[in-house]
């Protein structure tokens, strides 16, 4: 029972906006099809006359008509006032005015309306088992005193009552089966609706955070080529500056150094904004080739930079695009920052290839006061390996002097 009427379920359902509209016009047609039934039944049968008078039926018609033109908003009420009250009421007073086809549709609709709209079920259950005993109370005692009024050759027999509880029990019934499946119907639409909606927004934010994540990393792209390049260029740029005067052809050495790292560094910032119209990236097999060049173009001036690979390197045809090109970042922005902010003049770079990936920068120097960074850094290196599903450890050396960059990332081995 309780779940025949939902009293478990939270659904509520809402009100379609202005649903006087068509309810006022379906009230009206059922007021007008009510009394042209009676009419028609004063005129065929005028001894029926004296048992529908016409002023008092007008009232009982209209009065229903009223009640059903507000049956969706009001519905337990209207199930209570016109498919319980005014049945009885009018059943009793004016048995004919309550059995024309207009006025059955009207208690039809009080019951259908109220399991289709009810807000509060339990409630409903309540009154709709209240009107439902009150109309069986009801049909009973008028049967009983119609038969009282008969003659003993008229009293109905059995196969009458049978119908008359088949055609109530159908009637009525059905107009509470058709309200909830109505219900049901309109809890099920809701319940879609909702998962669209939800759908739909889960959708804006992923799309949200995928134009996010883009930004991200043509920033550290930008970060990472920009700050790499431009460290270099001013280190060749102080020698140039301190060579001009005594060696010029140092400084002059220098300078073209400084100018193919500027058209380098013209070259990735248009890849690196290209990237917004092409998704081609560097493949496996190029990630161990620009990492040493990456490794011979940071020695010198000071520093040496050796590189070293441990493992299969075919397996790096396994690398996605986008594994390749971050641990080439990470190594740019590594170097940039030994260069920068410490006195080593060794840094060695490890790529191991097995069995996930992992790529060590380690150098011997130590700190210089004053020079530290925004720490953008080291948190774009952190980020790059989030995406990939690793880890990166950043910080001192334990054992001896220098700073260590370690990062893993699962190797993807391809076919």
């Amino acid at each position: 029972m309780r779940e025949f009427f939902g009293l478990d379920d939270a659904y509520v359902r809402p009100i379609p906006p202005h649903p006087w509209r068509r309810d006022w016009l379906f009230a009206l047609i059922l007021c007008v099809v009510s009394m042209c039934s009676i009419m028609w039944i004063r005129d065929a049968n005028p001894e029926l006359r004296s048992s529908t008078p016409l002023v008092p039926s007008a009232i009982a018609i209209v009065c229903g008509g009223i009640l059903i033109s507000v049956r969706r908003r009001y519905p337990i009420a209207v199930l209570f006032l016109a498919s319980g009250v005014h049945f009885i009421l009018v059943g009793t007073t004016l048995p004919l005015v309550a059995t024309v086809g207009g006025m059955q549709v009207l208690y039809f609709l009080g019951i259908y309306t109220a399991m289709a709209y009810a807000r509060r079920r339990d409630t409903l259950m309540l009154v709709m088992l209240a009107v439902l005993v009150a109309m069986l109370a009801w049909l009973i005692i008028a049967d009983s005193y119609g038969r009282a009024m008969m003659p003993d050759e008229f009293q109905p027999t059995f196969w009458y009552y049978a119908a008359t509880a088949a055609l109530n029990l159908a009637y009525f019934g059905m107009a509470i089966w058709l309200g909830r499946q109505a219900w049901e119907q309109a809890k099920a639409t809701d319940e879609l609706a909702s998962s669209r909606h939800l759908i739909n927004a889960q959708a804006r934010q992923l799309a949200d955070q995928a134009v996010i994540a883009e930004r991200m990393r043509i920033a550290r792209d930008l970060h990472d080529s920009v700050a790499h390049h431009i460290s270099l260029i001013g280190v060749q740029t102080s020698a140039a500056r301190r060579a001009m005067a005594t060696r010029p052809e140092l400084a002059a050495t220098a300078m073209a150094e400084v100018e193919a790292m500027s058209r380098e560094a013209v070259s990735e910032l248009r890849s690196v904004l290209g990237s917004l119209r092409d998704v081609d990236e560097i493949s496996g097999p190029q990630t161990i080739q620009a990492l040493a060049a990456l490794a011979e173009e940071s020695s010198g001036h000071g520093i040496r930079v050796s590189y070293e690979v441990v493992g299969d390197t075919p397996s790096t045809h396994g690398l996605t695009p986008l594994q390749a090109s971050n641990l080439l970042r990470v190594a740019q922005e590594a170097l940039t920052n030994v260069r920068r902010h410490s006195t080593a003049n060794e840094v060695r770079m490890v790529l191991r290839l097995s069995p996930d990936i992992q790529l060590e920068i380690t150098d011997n120097g130590r700190p210089v006061p004053g020079t530290t960074g925004s720490g953008l850094g080291h948190v774009g290196i952190r980020e790059r390996v989030a995406a990939l599903g690793g880890t990166a450890e950043i910080g001192p050396r334990r054992s001896t002097t220098g700073y260590r960059v370690l990062v893993r990332v699962p190797a993807r081995i391809g076919s």
